[in-house]
């Protein structure tokens, strides 16, 4: 009996890697990197649905999306902490 032959396995967007790195290094090292893990992710999952399985690497683009969103969110509540700081110091009179 002929058995059709395996299909090549499906090869990870390079994007979603890089997603996931830029996300953990947003998150450990440098914050300002979070927003482009974060947009880097998003654009992955894009291509990678859009490719018809010929593009794998869901979770690790899921994984700099997560990231990203959890580092960009540190950087909004540290601008507000901030902003209410910088506030109250101007409202003392200082």
């Amino acid at each position: 009996m002929y058995q059709y032959p395996a299909p090549p396995p499906a090869q990870d967007d390079s994007g979603a890697t890089a997603s996931m790195v830029l996300g953990i290094l947003g998150l450990v090292v440098c914050g300002l990197l979070a927003p482009i893990a974060l947009f880097m992710g998003l654009s992955a999952k894009r291509r990678i649905r859009e490719s018809g399985g010929y593009l794998g690497g869901d979770g690790q683009a899921t994984a700099g999306v997560v990231l990203g969103a959890i580092g960009s969110a540190f950087i909004v509540l540290g601008l507000l902490i901030l902003f209410v700081f910088v506030l109250a110091a101007a409202s003392s009179g200082a």
